[in-house]
């Protein structure tokens, strides 16, 4: 790699949901020629870190918070790190703009729009890159504008809401911040604001593509200098352009699948195994833990359901026991998702429908049974099943509790029910066109290489 490549400033929100996708297109950067610095607001300072794989080279930054402090806190004291992170960027910035093979560009997380300000006002070309679907941004969107008012109580007033190049939305299908007012108020600031000075971003990326949200896309185009680069996946389980590419990390350390998990998938016949996961951070009441077991169980499929150890302790007495001693199910505090989704045992996947599990769904030809939490994950489901048609969404109550019953139904109706059949082609047609948008020549890989050519 010669010095005299185009060096561009990756700048993740510091959540792992958002890391992964920025990892990913880095990957694909440097592929192409271009040196990449990728920075991560941390509490945790570690030395500079450069794979051996890639053109990419790994620092930290300070972000205002001690080593002992929760995560979490970030979330409940946002002026802070906006604060210190905004100092650290810059300082940073400032550094680099001095070394030999200067940056010419900042791509960042539009949750954290004081980064484009920082750059701009350090003379750098600066890609705002959305790592959830334009689903969700558009909706945030028309908040900010006030084109969207948020019900004060949306028990009182449940009125279906519209928005350009949607399908009507009932308030069960709008991210959650958007369903009434004050109900999250940090988070509802944190995901609106991204909108506050996203005029100013000279390109906007975002991890989709094309095909699947054309009407969307053509909107927000007509708005905005708009590109798509995803699906952001290892590029094994895609194109395999990149084949060391196998998972979220720079390919310097081995993480392989545990084998435990993979023989007992290959010990199941093709399409028989219910894989059930929640993502990083969902934490699901213990109520709707047991109730999810108990629909399992109910069915009689094979499962493999991936539970933290933090939460291992809500499931029924005796479920993990008994399904290992039959044999037909497995509980693991970690698998390999993307491993697991590409196996051929595998006949759905019961999610809480998280943009990048959704995404990986789609890619390996999953179908999908959703049980959306929060954030933009209720929107994904509504498109999930009456858009796509690619997988149900359970019915939850009131309060967000979804039945034993309404969980069994949804995946006998996935696994063997007439419209099962018809998701699954349709998620095999989704797969196809993934593929298609991401392999060379393809219409997200042409959107990479024209971002490339401005910094060569």
């Amino acid at each position: 790699m010669s010095e005299a490549s185009g060096h561009v400033l990756v700048f993740p929100y510091p959540f792992q949901g958002h890391i992964n996708p920025m990892i990913q297109l880095s990957k694909r950067l440097s592929k192409k020629g271009l040196t990449v610095t990728l920075i991560i607001a941390s509490n945790n300072q570690r030395e500079p870190y450069t794979s051996d794989v890639y053109s990419i080279t790994v620092h930290t930054i300070h972000d205002g918070f001690l080593s002992h402090e929760h995560p979490q806190t970030k979330f409940n004291e946002p002026q802070r790190f906006i604060n210190s992170t905004t100092c650290s960027l810059t300082d940073f910035i400032s550094r680099e703009k001095l070394k030999i093979n200067p940056p010419k560009a900042l791509i960042y997380d539009p949750f954290m729009p004081f980064a484009l300000d920082v750059a701009k006002e350090l003379g750098l070309y600066v890609v705002a890159y959305s790592t959830q679907p334009w689903l969700a941004s558009l909706v945030y969107y028309h908040i900010n504008e006030g084109t969207y008012d948020v019900p004060d109580d949306r028990h009182e007033n449940p009125t279906l809401a519209s928005f350009p190049a949607f399908p009507l939305l009932s308030q069960n299908d709008l991210p959650s911040f958007a369903r009434e007012k004050g109900s999250y108020p940090l988070l509802f600031e944190l995901v609106v604001s991204q909108f506050s000075n996203l005029w100013r971003a000279d390109l906007i990326l975002c991890n989709t593509f094309d095909q699947l949200e054309p009407k969307v896309v053509k909107w927000m185009s007509d708005q905005w200098p708009v590109k798509n680069i995803g699906p952001m996946v290892p590029s094994k389980f895609l194109d395999n352009l990149l084949p060391e590419d196998k998972d979220y990390d720079l390919g310097d350390f081995k993480t392989e699948p545990d084998e435990s998990v993979l023989r007992w998938l290959a010990s199941k016949p093709a399409k028989s195994v219910v894989y059930v996961a929640f993502g990083t951070l969902a934490a699901l009441s213990e109520k709707q833990m047991k109730e999810t077991a108990m629909a399992i169980r109910q069915t009689g499929y094979n499962f493999l359901w991936s539970v933290r150890d933090s939460e291992r302790s809500k499931l029924p007495s005796g479920f993990v026991e008994e399904a290992l001693e039959k044999d037909y199910g497995l509980v693991a505090k970690w698998v390999s998702q993307l491993e697991v989704l590409s196996h051929d045992s595998t006949g759905c996947f019961v999610t809480h429908c998280g943009w990048n599990s959704t995404l990986e769904a789609l890619c390996l030809g999953v179908p999908l049974v959703g049980m959306p939490q929060w954030t933009d994950q209720p929107t994904n489901a509504k498109f999930i099943e009456d858009v796509w048609k690619i997988g149900v969404r359970g019915k939850a109550d009131e309060e967000g509790f979804v039945s034993k019953e309404e969980i069994a139904r949804c995946i006998v109706e996935v696994m063997e029910g007439e419209k099962g059949k018809e998701m699954r082609k349709n998620v095999e047609k989704l797969k196809v066109l993934a593929r298609d948008a991401i392999s060379e020549g393809g219409t997200s890989d042409k959107n990479i290489d024209e971002f490339v050519a401005l910094l060569t």
